[in-house]
């Protein structure tokens, strides 16, 4: 039997294109229809993105790392950052607080402390950066309540007793000074600051030797201290050892050469010995590490006044006046008048105003008064 074949579809007459796809586009069609009005609106930038958060964390490990360093103007700027970024932390300004009295700005080293006790109310850290501001400014009955309440919070916290220490020894109190010295190496005899406070005692006392070691101790802990070194220089000096004094005022600088304060010792140290030009020299790389350093800049002016170079004493102790303000000290005021007399030309006019200055300091400054003999004011 003969199967019967049937012939192949022809493609004449047929849609080429499937009836759905045809029902789709005719979907679309009507769709974009419907939005013509948003299809032709002109194009628009789309807003940036926000900036990142930065990462806290990696932020505070940084912050952290510059203290250690010893880049403590890194380190400020760092904090005040996270300060700015953590606006409910009180531990940015506690670690500011610290670094602030570093630098020996305590009116900051106050103010960023007042702002952690704000933050944070009922906080040891933060009532102990309080109490040794307050110290450092003079407040002693202000700084002990502080710290009283600090204490209140944690009975057994050794900062809290180092700095009571530090404050009884800074009003003469020696021996409830050594009593908290005591009770805070008792809970952590590994604690620096009680030590460093341990050889301020002792120097307030004038057990010079005995502060000394006091200070190789806390140095034995942290040999990165520098601050302590720079103790030990002014021990040094007062025991009239001035070689002794030099070489901790070098290792000051080995330790930490990223800030002015170290450079600055050294360098005044070469000048009290009569070194004057490695006191210039080395004044000069202070200067050059922090120019904003007023006492930095005072220093240099002095050098260069003494090695008769009036013109760059006048330069250079301007800007130190600036720079410290009302903490000028009265040297560095009669030196910038003088300069102006004895320097080619001479300007009268402008050394007087720094003379008079030095006189409300102190009416008998000699050297203001002598200065003022060779260049009277008018009508004098």
């Amino acid at each position: 039997m003969e199967l019967r074949s049937e012939p192949l579809p022809s493609r004449r007459g047929r849609w080429p294109v499937p009836l759905w796809a045809l029902a789709a586009l005719v979907l679309v069609g009507i769709g974009l229809y419907n939005r013509r009005a948003l299809l032709w609106r002109p194009a628009e930038l789309l807003p940036p993105t926000a900036e990142p958060t930065p990462d806290t964390i990696s932020l505070k490990a940084q912050a952290g790392a510059f203290a250690d360093e010893g880049r403590l103007q890194d380190a400020v700027t760092a904090y005040h950052t996270l300060a700015d970024l953590e606006t409910d932390d009180p531990e940015p300004l506690i670690a500011l607080s610290r670094l602030y009295l570093l630098f020996g700005d305590v009116d900051q080293a106050l103010a960023t402390a007042r702002q952690a006790v704000a933050r944070a109310g009922a906080h040891v850290d933060a009532l102990n950066a309080l109490g040794r501001a307050l110290d450092w400014q003079g407040e002693y009955e202000e700084a002990v309540n502080a710290l009283v309440e600090a204490l209140t919070l944690d009975p057994n916290h050794s900062d809290t007793l180092a700095i009571l220490g530090e404050v009884y020894a800074d009003v003469g109190n020696w021996n409830r000074a050594e009593t908290y010295l005591n009770q805070a190496l008792a809970r952590n005899d590994r604690n620096v600051l009680a030590w460093r406070n341990f050889g301020l005692l002792y120097e307030r006392q004038g057990r010079y030797e005995e502060a000394l070691a006091a200070l190789d101790q806390g140095l034995a802990l942290a040999p990165q201290a520098w601050h302590l070194e720079l103790h030990k220089g002014r021990l040094y000096e007062a025991l009239s050892e001035w070689d002794q004094a030099l070489a901790a005022y070098q290792r000051a600088v080995d330790v930490n050469p990223h800030i002015a304060q170290t450079w600055d010792a050294l360098g005044f140290g070469y000048y009290k010995v009569g070194n004057d030009l490695e006191a210039l020299r080395v004044l000069k790389q202070a200067v050059e590490v922090d120019p904003r350093s007023g006492q930095a800049q005072a220093h240099l002016g002095t050098a260069y006044y003494r090695l008769r170079n009036y013109e760059k004493a006048v330069e250079v102790l301007t800007d130190a006046q600036r720079l410290l303000g009302n903490r000028t000290r009265i040297e560095y005021l009669y030196q910038l008048g003088l300069s102006y007399i004895y320097k080619e030309p001479s300007e009268c006019d402008k050394a007087q105003p720094w003379l008079l200055a030095a006189l409300e300091l102190d009416p008998d400054s000699g050297p203001a008064l002598a200065g003022l003999a060779a260049c009277p004011p008018a009508g004098a």
